[in-house]
């Protein structure tokens, strides 16, 4: 069988954030993070070529936020895409990626790593915050797993937003996540 995979994303978004069409993705993703010299998301900025039709996954869908003036941030929501290789068990992909998350952004604190109750089903919810130069950030990654019929999946959506944010835009967030379906394309 083929190591292929072809998923499209479908979220309802509040009024005040908006889906980046897929061709854009790619810049967006140098400009947040490509000359930041961060080692955070630095795996999505080296591979922003890769996309849900590469074998080795890549970013599947792109939301931004209103801009938090008080720290010229942009709230995002990322969803990712990575295969799982047949010698790990979708279980160990999802503890392996809630370290990874502490490992990849520099003073990551995780605060909580527990089961969602809701959509997207058997998923995994992580907060933590860290820093970004002066900017505290807030985030919220829900972690699940998908079969194409014949491959795994782990995949990832993450949001991004200041701390001090964090209270005006928990309730769009997780009504994007409420809504958010990945199918095989």
């Amino acid at each position: 069988m083929e190591d292929t995979m072809s998923l499209s994303t479908y979220w309802l978004l509040p009024p005040r954030w908006s889906s980046c069409p897929k061709e854009e993705i790619s810049s967006i993703l140098n400009q947040a993070f490509g000359s930041t010299g961060d080692t955070q998301d630095q795996t999505t900025a080296d591979n922003t070529e890769q996309d849900s039709t590469s074998p080795e996954g890549g970013v599947i869908a792109l939301a931004v936020g209103p801009i938090d003036a008080d720290y010229d941030f942009t709230p995002t929501l990322l969803v990712l895409a990575s295969p799982i290789p047949a010698s790990t068990t979708p279980a160990q992909a999802l503890a392996d990626s809630a370290r990874s998350m502490s490992d990849q952004v520099p003073g990551f604190r995780m605060l909580e790593d527990c089961e969602w109750p809701a959509r997207p089903e058997s998923s995994h919810l992580r907060t933590g915050i860290y820093i970004q130069g002066s900017v505290p950030i807030t985030a919220c990654q829900w972690a699940w797993i998908h079969s194409d019929g014949g491959n795994d999946f782990l995949l990832t959506a993450t949001a991004t937003m200041t701390t001090p944010a964090f209270g005006d835009l928990n309730d769009d967030v997780l009504a994007i996540i409420m809504s958010l379906e990945v199918r095989n394309a």
